[in-house]
């Protein structure tokens, strides 16, 4: 039997900023796969998902990366969320992005 990984380098990127943060390579696994899992998501609809915030509150949200939604909030200034580590997405409930370091993910529903 021949087991096929295909990872990208985004992947890659992600996967280094985790292991520093947790240091457990099976956590770094599991946390790059829900994050490709939100992400994809998020870009055909609204997804309610949980993270842990800096301050340790648990946030449950309601976000997307859909064209349709979030293009009239889109300027171009930014810098892209991995750029600055995190992942970024459109919070339906305030109308605004906001962002998460990418360990913090607990669930998506």
């Amino acid at each position: 039997m021949t087991a096929v990984v295909a990872i990208t380098n985004r992947d890659m990127y992600r996967a280094a900023v985790i292991s520093q943060r947790v240091q457990n390579d099976f956590v770094t696994g599991l946390q790059v796969a829900k994050l490709n899992e939100l992400k994809a998501r998020m870009r055909r609809e609204v997804v309610k998902f949980t993270y842990l915030k800096k301050s340790g509150e648990l946030r449950i949200a309601y976000g997307t990366m859909m064209p349709a939604l979030v293009g009239d909030h889109i300027n171009g200034r930014g810098i892209c969320g991995d750029a600055r580590k995190v992942c970024t997405y459109f919070d339906v409930e305030h109308g605004q992005f906001r962002c998460f370091q990418f360990q913090a993910l607990i669930k998506i529903f």
